[in-house]
């Protein structure tokens, strides 16, 4: 017991130089890039694995976070970065199963892993763009960067619950996308998403609106605030009860720069449904991948003593170790393993591909054989979720395609030829 608090010790200081020095601010990175590249053209790697004598069970351990932490600081600088094979080869492979054309699923998952990276080219397994990328290659949407707290981008990949501080946790491995009054960003999201381009529907900043119909803050007609703005703040734990400030005001969403979400149509041009679509899709998969931490995460609304939006995720669910551990629970490990609230993965797949069948079903794109359970199964629990458990990464990235080979839909620009 002694040399477990000394360890702790030793990992919570630790962790704080880390942020201080490696990461500053800490990376809120939720089904993080697995497959990570080199300059040097060698085969792709891992860009953060779980260590083998890490336990499965076992999130809070301290040198694991310590180990886990540095390596998603070392990956955050690699020059050619990577991809998420959860947050874009898997997105387009469900995209294409339930109807989407090749081209609207390439987009719909190209905006999905642009909201972590602030842009997406597709790559070889070698790292090599692929021979089009300049137009494969999504417009900027550095404002919704996981890193970027000025902007608001932080809040589309940490999304906290509105309810008071007695009130019970949400489920955050099924969170309700229709819930406006609890999940205020999601559903936010969703209804802007949905909606499509030239909609009247707002993206504002952490979701706040003037109060809908139901006075809830993430359904009505404008932005809080409308003219005059109000504050933002929120705290996000580096190791509790150390954490980061953030301030921001309602308004409209910061896109890229100086274009804002009013703007978002035309900054993004044909593609902007599909865009919308793939932003939703990667907030929902963070919501869940973040569970540990937003689940005990809250907002607290205006008062007449404190005209202010209040984000509260200085947790110890949120602290960066166990934080970085879950995400390298996500890929390359048995599932069958991990604590039931810790396998997210299954959990986000399962969910992203319901809400493809309604987008599809709304754009009037679905194939109906999408809706049998039978073919979800097919697709998921026995196609991409044993592919992504397997360690290797150039082996993950091929089982991935073949599980899309399989379903007759082609594999992802970039990744290895179908063999059938």
């Amino acid at each position: 017991m002694r040399m477990h608090s000394r360890q702790m010790s030793f990992a919570g200081v630790a962790l704080a130089l880390c942020a201080a020095v490696l990461v500053p601010p800490p990376a809120a990175r939720a089904f993080a890039e697995d497959i990570c590249y080199t300059e040097d053209g060698a085969p792709a790697h891992n860009c953060g694995p779980l260590p083998p004598v890490c336990p499965l069970d076992d999130p809070d351990a301290p040198v694991c976070g310590l180990q886990a932490f540095a390596a998603y600081g070392f990956t955050l600088r690699r020059p050619l970065g990577g991809r998420s094979l959860v947050h874009t080869d898997s997105t387009y492979i469900i995209a294409r199963s339930v109807g989407f054309s090749e081209r609207d699923a390439y987009w719909i998952a190209a905006y999905d892993e642009a909201t972590d990276l602030g842009s997406f080219a597709p790559r070889d397994v070698d790292g090599r763009l692929v021979p089009d990328a300049d137009s494969l290659t999504t417009q900027d949407i550095s404002g919704l960067v996981r890193t970027h707290f000025a902007t608001g981008g932080f809040l589309f990949h940490f999304l906290p619950t509105m309810r008071g501080p007695s009130d019970a946790q949400p489920d955050g491995l099924s969170p309700d996308a229709d819930d406006p009054a609890h999940e205020v960003m999601l559903t936010h999201l969703r209804r802007w998403a949905m909606a499509g381009p030239g909609s009247a529907a707002p993206l504002c900043t952490g979701g706040f609106t003037n109060p809908g119909a139901d006075g809830d803050y993430a359904t009505g007609a404008a932005c809080y605030g409308d003219a005059e703005p109000a504050q933002i703040h929120g705290e996000y734990a580096v190791e509790t009860p150390v954490a980061i400030p953030f301030d921001n005001e309602t308004g409209e969403q910061v896109i890229s720069g100086d274009v804002r979400s009013g703007q978002f149509d035309s900054w993004i041009g044909d593609n902007a449904w599909n865009a919308r679509t793939g932003i939703y899709l990667h907030a929902l998969g963070d919501r869940i991948s973040h569970r540990a931490c937003t689940d005990a995460g809250t907002i607290t609304p205006p008062s007449p003593d404190r005209p202010e939006f209040r984000i509260d995720l200085n947790k110890p669910t949120c602290d960066q170790g166990p934080h970085a551990i879950r995400h390298e629970y996500e890929t390359g490990v048995d599932f069958a393993g991990l604590e039931p609230g810790d396998r997210t993965t299954e959990a986000m797949l399962s969910m992203v591909y319901d809400e493809l069948v309604a987008f599809a079903q709304a754009r009037g794109t679905l194939d109906e054989r999408a809706t049998l359970p039978a073919t979800k199964t097919a697709l998921v629990s026995g196609g991409l979720v044993p592919a992504l458990q397997i360690r290797e990464p150039v082996e993950r990235m091929t089982a991935v395609t073949e599980v899309g080979c399989r379903a007759g839909v082609g594999q992802f620009p970039g990744t290895p030829t179908c063999l059938a």
